[in-house]
């Protein structure tokens, strides 16, 4: 349906102080990109005015910044550790100065370079805490949350910055990119799910014990979805409310198997689904491994 080329240029520092604390800024941050060979079919089938947005051409130039702190660096700690990370980003507000100077494109957006600059915040939280509790047994909890507001020249985040949930490292339950926004079902016009939003809340826990050898079992919930900060016409259901958004949070369980080779963990999982918004139903034992209810 169309060809996306990217250019990225990141300049930045990394620091440390200690063994913990790990800071890195990027006063640049460039990317541009520009659809090509697009197919207005495509374009016009698109049922979600919000993807509709995101599928445009963008000029995107700001700054960037990473804060990560841990008790333990080491790649595959031997005892109970605790990291955060806080990333964040801004872009648009420099080029927003010489708006007078720019043209502006059919819609009313201005442009550089024949291109509409995005103008956005972002910012993403991840804590997490794993507790030893001999050397075979453990428990791990992660919280992530996410956000990203467009105002000024943009109405949507650049696509490459939206949030998405689902996948091995997120609500297991689901292929990546197949949950929400909210309670939305899957735009159909895509063959793989690319589900999207501005708002991501997310919570992994997982209880991990030793079998033999070097493989060791977990079993683990994850709970979370996407959600939409502004409420088009027909997709109300895709918007956080705070009176109501625990309504179409996901909830996943699970079970698998991890392979430690000390230097990385090889993981297996197999994800059931326990809640699904879309249907705002739970799944019992009788519906387990039927269509859409694993991953």
């Amino acid at each position: 349906e169309f060809t996306r080329n990217l250019i990225s240029l990141n300049y930045g520092y990394n620091w440390r102080v200690g063994e913990r604390l790990f800071y890195t800024v990027n006063p640049v941050q460039l990317n541009i990109v520009r659809l090509f060979n697009f197919s207005s079919k495509f374009y016009e089938s698109l049922q979600d005015p919000f993807l509709k947005n995101s599928y445009k051409n963008h000029f995107d130039l700001g700054a960037g910044a990473t804060f990560y702190y841990t008790t333990n660096p080491n790649a595959n700690p031997d005892r109970s550790f605790f990291y955060l990370r806080w990333t964040n980003d801004i872009a648009g507000n420099l080029i927003s100065i010489f708006n007078s100077a720019l043209s502006r494109d059919t819609s009313g957006y201005r442009k550089i370079w024949n291109t509409p600059y995005a103008q956005y915040i972002r910012s993403d939280f991840t804590i997490a805490q794993t507790l030893r509790v001999n050397s075979r047994e453990s428990f791990a909890t992660r919280l992530n949350i996410g956000i990203g507001y467009a105002y000024g020249n943009s109405r949507t985040l650049p696509y490459e910055k939206l949030f998405y949930a689902g996948g091995a490292n997120s609500l297991r339950g689901w292929q990546a990119r197949s949950v929400g926004p909210g309670s939305s079902a899957i735009d159909t016009t895509f063959s793989i799910p690319n589900q999207t939003g501005d708002l991501k809340l997310e919570v992994n826990t997982e209880y991990r014990f030793g079998m033999f050898w070097n493989i060791e079992g977990a079993i683990f919930i994850d709970a979370g979805n996407i959600w939409t900060l502004r409420n088009e016409p027909g997709k109300e259901n895709a918007t956080f409310r705070l009176k109501d958004f625990y309504k179409s949070v996901a909830v996943n369980w699970g079970f698998g198997a991890r392979l430690n080779l000390d230097f990385v963990i090889l993981r297996l999982d197999l994800g059931m689904v326990a809640h699904d918004p879309m249907t705002n139903k739970w799944l019992g034992a009788g519906e387990w491994f039927k269509k859409n209810s694993y991953s």
